[in-house]
């Protein structure tokens, strides 16, 4: 947190005001959305564009997932679907993505099966959230994958 300090000297009495700022890295982020929903692909690019962050793809199968993340070599953080349209699913497409980068990583779902975040629980995320996301929960994950940067 950053306090920034007002003097009011031109007010008699003069006076001091404190306007606190929670520091997180603000910067821009390169985003790859794999969501085999077309719907929810939308929605979380609005999401992202209204952050403030640019997605830089969207794939809807694991394959693609893996292929992408490992050409586009500036990602910074993957929007991860677990349920996707081929036969590997986000977690299997997470694995090997992990394998060859380091990559922040927030698994997205509807489903709750137990077995879904125990093989999840096996690889290195950040957040998992559960549909239907607000934009709300999805930044509170970037607050969690990108923090303050300063100490």
């Amino acid at each position: 947190m950053i306090l920034i300090l007002h003097t009011h000297v031109n007010d008699y009495p003069p006076f001091v005001e404190i306007q606190a700022i929670m520091e997180t890295d603000q910067t821009s982020k390169k985003v790859l959305i794999v969501e085999d929903d077309n719907i929810q692909q939308i929605i979380l690019e609005r999401f992202i564009n209204q952050m403030g962050h640019t997605v830089i793809g969207s794939s809807s199968k694991g394959a693609q997932a893996i292929e992408s993340a490992l050409r586009i070599g500036a990602v910074d953080i993957i929007l991860m679907d677990i349920n996707l349209a081929d036969e590997i699913d986000g977690i299997e497409a997470a694995k090997e993505i992990n394998k060859h980068r380091d990559v922040k990583l927030v698994y997205i779902t509807s489903s709750d099966d137990p077995n879904h975040r125990q093989r999840a629980n096996q690889t290195n995320y950040v957040d998992y959230l559960k549909k239907p996301l607000s934009k709300e929960n999805l930044q509170n994950a970037f607050l969690k994958a990108f923090p303050t940067t300063t100490s």
